[in-house]
């Protein structure tokens, strides 16, 4: 019986969120930098369950962390690319967003030593104004693209939920959503930490047993339940990132014990 489940990881530290002052650039010295110890206990999770994931990086990080990019790598793990920076696709006009992603690849290609053939943008960004770029995807050498969501408010709920094909053979790979009506909630970050255990689990064998091919979303901060708190933050901000943190780690063992978790290119190239 199949039981695979894609699981990807978002390469980004605790204070990387989507608005100001997080995305701008000095933000990587203005705050506290914890993204070795988070990798490495999300290297010993993955040890642990027996995973091999696509972890989607930025290239921010990447110039800092070469070393651990590199162990991440050496792994056996995938890279995808998660942007030069983490600020969302739809900020940016659509030149510097091009010019963003084709460095971006040749970065972390350059410095992982392996193909890159993902990408995901920073909060599911191909939307609005960028609802279309990712037509420039293929021709910059990605087979697929992890940057849409069937939800409200940050993508779209009419998207299908599952795997699909675009134009060019490109692949389009949602997360995971809970229920299919009005009413939906993410199967990652807050929704896995907070929604009862056997909803989520049972949620999840549906996927594997289906072969769904909708990658599991991971960051690895939310494995580091010590980090400081986010001042200046909206109510809703500080919601998703901090709840649940604490214990964590041991229930995603939990949820996920019993899986075959893959990277994303390998159910790509499965099909």
């Amino acid at each position: 019986m199949n039981r695979r489940l894609p699981l990807s990881l978002d390469w980004e530290d605790w204070f990387q969120l989507c608005c100001p002052p997080y995305d701008q650039p000095d933000a990587l010295d203005r705050f506290q930098c914890r993204l070795p110890l988070a990798t490495e206990r999300s290297l010993a999770l993955c040890v642990d369950l027996g995973a091999t994931a696509t972890w989607f990086c930025l290239g921010d990080q990447a110039r800092r962390h070469p070393a651990l990019l590199r162990r991440i790598a050496n792994a056996g793990h995938a890279i995808g690319l998660h942007g030069l920076t983490h600020r969302r696709a739809f900020e940016l006009d659509h030149g510097t967003w091009r010019d963003s992603v084709r460095d971006g690849k040749a970065l972390l290609e350059d410095l992982s030593g392996q193909p890159v053939v993902g990408y995901r943008a920073p909060e599911w960004s191909l939307r609005g104004g960028a609802a279309d770029w990712w037509r420039d995807l293929p021709e910059l050498g990605f087979r697929y693209d992890s940057s849409r969501v069937p939800l409200a408010v940050i993508g779209d709920p009419v998207l299908p939920r599952r795997p699909y094909k675009l134009a060019e053979g490109l692949w389009e790979l949602p997360p995971p959503v809970l229920w299919s009506g009005p009413v939906r909630l993410p199967l990652w970050g807050w929704g896995p930490r907070v929604m009862p255990f056997s909803l989520v689990r049972r949620a999840l064998e549906t996927l594997a047993l289906e072969d769904a091919g909708t990658p599991l979303v991971l960051h690895p901060w939310e494995l580091d339940a010590e980090q400081p708190r986010l001042p200046g933050l909206s109510l809703g901000h500080r919601y998703t990132h901090s709840i649940g943190l604490r214990g964590y780690a041991g229930r995603l063992r939990e949820l996920l014990e019993g899986f075959q978790l893959t990277s994303l290119e390998a159910w790509v190239e499965a099909q």
